[in-house]
Formats: structure tokens, sequence, C-alpha cells
């Protein structure tokens, strides 16, 4: 069977300003950093503590997140598709 492999992550989360945000994938979260949240805080990121992950996740982080990772199943799911159009059933 034919793999794709590991497709990255589809956002990072760091926890900031009270909350879970998540972060577009191109750059891991990294302390001093001036990041745009997906909800569209600006902030600039700190070192976290253990206690910080417990915080409640953003939900409209969350919700971003969600879709963005759909997106990019369904952009998978047809690229698996063009393959097995062109190559045969292995690619399914």
């Amino acid at each position: 069977m034919f793999s794709i492999g590991w497709r990255g992550p589809v956002v990072w989360w760091n926890p900031i300003a009270g909350y879970r945000h998540a972060f577009g994938p191109d750059t891991p979260p990294r302390p001093e950093q001036h990041r745009d949240t997906l909800c569209g805080v600006s902030v600039t990121l700190t070192e976290s503590s253990d206690a910080d992950w417990l915080l409640p996740t953003c939900d409209s982080c969350m919700s971003e997140a969600l879709i963005r990772s759909e997106n990019r199943e369904q952009r998978h799911r047809d690229a698996r598709r063009r393959l097995h159009d062109q190559f045969g059933t292995e690619f399914l």
C-alpha cells in the first residue's frame, strides 16, 4: 500500500493569554515570538509551564483548527483518488 506519509501539523498550540491558542503550521511557536493566533489575537509568546497546558482551549482557535484539518483531509482524499485513477487500486 502506498503512503504519502506524515504531512506535518495542521496547527501548533501554545498556552498564552489565559487560553491554549492555535497558530499556523509554518513555524513552531517559541518564546519571544510575536504571532497572531488563529482567532486573530496578536501575542508575544512566553515560556509555558506544565500548568499552563491545563488552561482551557480557545473555542475560536479550535473551530478554525478543525476546519483546517477537514480541508487538509479532503485534499488528501482527492490526491489519493487522482493517484488511484491514474495508477490503480493500491493507492486507495
